[in-house]
């Protein structure tokens, strides 16, 4: 609900629509590009309308190229003014776009636009999505709040110094109030997972001020996914990767699981069905009966690494994954994730059949 995004732009500027809509399909959105969306033998002028009439925001990708051309890009921009003179006044539905030091025309000016190489681009234009999503479905009565509503993506600041130069970027699920379970109670634990996350990487980062300064490139982007979510159960993954000089870039991860009524976290000893300080052989049988001929060697190696304090874990509709990217060393990464398939996992591993 309310994730229909518009992609208007010219041909010629093809591949930064490509990019956008890639870019809003991973944080959740539902991207409309004419490209991606028509099909072979429909009629073009019915599904542009359709989509423009069923989109809930228009992103204008303006260029020296599309303020020149006639045709169906200006019937677009058109279309998009015209319609928002039925909203409020604060509402937010069109967001331009420049990619160019083009003139923005006329009816658009009234708009705030953004450039597209200014810093945090994609991250500002998601940030507005989000705001103007929050506003709809804030009105929106609880009872009314789908699961697939229920929640939006947020950043927490790097909060550093401004002469340090970082290329950052930050997506976290933050859950509406819904009928389903306490929304505070699992923003509190996401919270908390992120910023202990990123405190220590602000402790690294400032015990040489100087010298990370000195390194041309240096990045850090986390990303989420929700692996799962039903009325039961809900299974987050937040991954981590960063590069503060070195010879190649850090990765790390966090996991959350929940199941509800009464919310509740789930701990690893909580799912599976093994006995107490015995946990590096309950991997190693998994391993032996799920796990591929690459991973075996690499975790084999590492097992006596592996705790209850330090194992992750995350289930999808297919798998119950164990997640071991923070104890395998950087070239094993590949072989990190034990994928144990639902369908076919053995019930004894399980302590409750709850799948």
């Amino acid at each position: 609900m309310y994730k229909q995004v518009f992609i208007s732009h010219a041909r010629e500027d093809h591949g930064v629509a490509v990019q956008l809509y890639d870019y809003l399909l991973e944080h959740g959105y539902s991207p409309w590009l004419d490209k991606r969306k028509i099909r072979v033998g429909a009629n073009w002028d019915y599904e542009i309308q359709k989509a423009l009439k069923e989109s809930n925001f228009i992103i204008l990708l303006l260029s020296s190229t599309s303020v020149q051309k006639r045709g169906y890009i200006q019937r677009e921009f058109n279309f998009a003014v015209d319609y928002s003179e039925s909203l409020l006044d604060d509402d937010i539905y069109i967001l331009p776009i420049l990619l160019d030091k083009c003139a923005v025309p006329t009816r658009l000016g009234k708009f705030q636009w953004i450039e597209i190489n200014q810093e945090n681009s994609m991250q500002q234009i998601l940030d507005s999505l989000n705001y103007q999503r929050d506003k709809y479905i804030s009105v929106l009565p609880v009872a009314q709040r789908n699961l697939e509503d229920c929640y939006t993506t947020y950043s927490i600041d790097l909060n550093l110094n401004k002469s340090l130069k970082f290329d950052y970027s930050c997506s976290l699920p933050k859950f509406y109030e819904n009928r389903f379970f306490d929304a505070n109670f699992v923003n509190t634990f996401i919270h908390q997972k992120a910023l202990s996350a990123i405190s220590s990487l602000r402790k690294t980062i400032l015990d040489d001020v100087e010298w990370i300064n000195k390194i041309s490139i240096k990045y850090l982007d986390i990303e989420s996914n929700i692996s799962f979510i039903d009325e039961n159960f809900l299974s987050i993954h937040i991954k981590y990767d960063y590069y503060f000089g070195g010879v190649h870039p850090t990765t790390s991860v966090d996991t959350l699981n929940f199941a509800f009524n009464p919310d509740h976290t789930l701990s690893f000893y909580d799912v599976f069905n093994y006995r107490y300080g015995e946990l590096n052989l309950f991997i190693r049988d998994l391993l032996n009966k799920y796990g591929t001929k690459e991973q075996k060697a690499p975790i084999e190696y590492n097992l006596d690494y592996i705790s209850e304090n330090n194992i992750e874990f995350y289930f999808s509709n297919e798998f119950l994954s164990i997640d071991l990217t923070n104890i395998l060393p950087r070239v094993a990464l590949a072989a990190a994730v034990l994928d144990i398939p639902l369908k076919s996992v053995d019930k004894n591993y399980l302590k409750i059949n709850w799948f």
